[in-house]
Order: C-alpha cells, then sequence, then structure tokens
C-alpha cells in the first residue's frame, strides 16, 4: 500500500512537495545528484509512475535539471530561487564541455589513482590550504578560480607522473576558461563549492580513489546538462 492516505493532493503531487521541501531545507543542495528512481520508490513508498511525474514537474519548474541514464540533479532551491542577473551564453559548447571533461576523466582521474598512493602529506596539508583559501574570498570569483585551478593542478602534479601533468600543464589555459565559465554561470554559491572541494580533499586523504572521481564526475555531469546541454 503507497504510504499516502486518499486525499486532495496526488501521490506524485505528493512526492513532488517532500522532494521540493527536502531542497528547500538543503538536506539536498544545488548541483547534488538525486537518490535513484528506485532509491525514491523506497523513501516515499510510491510506485516508479507517481517519482517519474514528480521529478517531470521538478525539471518543469527548473528546480532539478535531468540527464537520462545518469539521474537528477538539484539546480535550484525553491520556486523563487532565480537569477536576478541575466546571463550570456558561454561560448563553451556542449560538445567542446563534454570533450574536454573526458580528456580531463583521463588525466585528473588517474591522477588521483596515483596520488592516494603517492602523494606527500605537504601536498595533501597544501590542499587542505587551498580549500581555506576558498573558503575566504569572499565573492571575488577571479581568486576562487585560481586557487580552484592551483587545488586540481596539485593533485596531478601530485600523481608523480609526467606525462600526466605534461598532458593537462599544456591544456591549462583551456581548464581556466573552462573553470571561469563554470563558476559565472553556476548559482552554486562559493562557499557552498570550497566545501565541495573540502569532501573531495577528505576523499584523497583518505584514500578513496573511487570516492573522489564520483564526486567529480557528478558535479561536472551537473554542470553539463544545467549549462552545457542547450
Amino acid at each position: 500500500m503507497d504510504r499516502y492516505s486518499k486525499g486532495r493532493l496526488s501521490l506524485s503531487d505528493e512526492v513532488y512537495n517532500q522532494i521540493l521541501h527536502r531542497i528547500s531545507e538543503g538536506e539536498w543542495s544545488v548541483g547534488e545528484k538525486l537518490p535513484s528512481e528506485s532509491q525514491l520508490c523506497k523513501m516515499f513508498q510510491v510506485s516508479r509512475a507517481s517519482v517519474r511525474a514528480a521529478l517531470q514537474k521538478l525539471q518543469g519548474s527548473g528546480i532539478v535539471v535531468t540527464m537520462q541514464g545518469v539521474g537528477s540533479f538539484v539546480h535550484k532551491h525553491t520556486l523563487d530561487d532565480e537569477k536576478t542577473e541575466i546571463l550570456q551564453a558561454s561560448d563553451i559548447t556542449s560538445e567542446q564541455f563534454m570533450e574536454f571533461f573526458e580528456f580531463r576523466q583521463a588525466i585528473e582521474f588517474k591522477a588521483v589513482d596515483f596520488f592516494v598512493r603517492r602523494a606527500t602529506k605537504e601536498e595533501e596539508d597544501h590542499l587542505l590550504a587551498l580549500v581555506e583559501k576558498m573558503r575566504n574570498v569572499g565573492g571575488d570569483k577571479k581568486a576562487f578560480v585560481d586557487y580552484d585551478i592551483e587545488f586540481h593542478m596539485t593533485v596531478i602534479k601530485a600523481a608523480k607522473n609526467s606525462f600526466l601533468w605534461k598532458a593537462m600543464e599544456a591544456n591549462k589555459d583551456l581548464f581556466y576558461h573552462y573553470m571561469v565559465e563554470i563558476i559565472r554561470m553556476t548559482s552554486k554559491p562559493l562557499e557552498l563549492l570550497a566545501e565541495e572541494h573540502f569532501e573531495y580533499y577528505t576523499y584523497l586523504k583518505e584514500k578513496k580513489a573511487k570516492q573522489a572521481k564520483d564526486h567529480v564526475y557528478n558535479d561536472n555531469t551537473y554542470y553539463q546538462v544545467a549549462y552545457f546541454s542547450h
């Protein structure tokens, strides 16, 4: 039996309200991947049809964005959470964004595997110091991007593989532009972005390579579907 008793709202509307409430309360943050449809079915004790209808309504109102075969991500916290500024579209196309992210996976994800085996305590501490700098930039997006790039380049350099390092170093200017566009377009506050980097650092420090790579993959997939798929 479905969890919700009969009333004026349909089951899909009940699920919609429950998901919206959790997003509004910050339980699921902007950019975070929602539980799968099957997990939501178990969570709310409803059918897959009710969950899908609720997600479609959330997508229609811009609360979530969905990529087929990947999942749904939180895009904004409330129905009234609109940006006051009108952002110019990026000069990075969807295909370019995806190609660069595939290149980044080939370099940085392999670097993560080496980082957890080869990084020194000093290199780990440097990542944490960069996170602290990100936390203290105020609203300075340029400073944030500078620290962001240094963070990821540090991960690659600490892998201690000269070919990986040279490949990313040769494309650092493109990487910088890619990061600038993400920071310019995202509705995530810089404080949240800093905490995401702290989470990434924590996975690396704890030698959890898979979780570190999943963290970066989900984050960039969100940006792909939210800002670079039109």
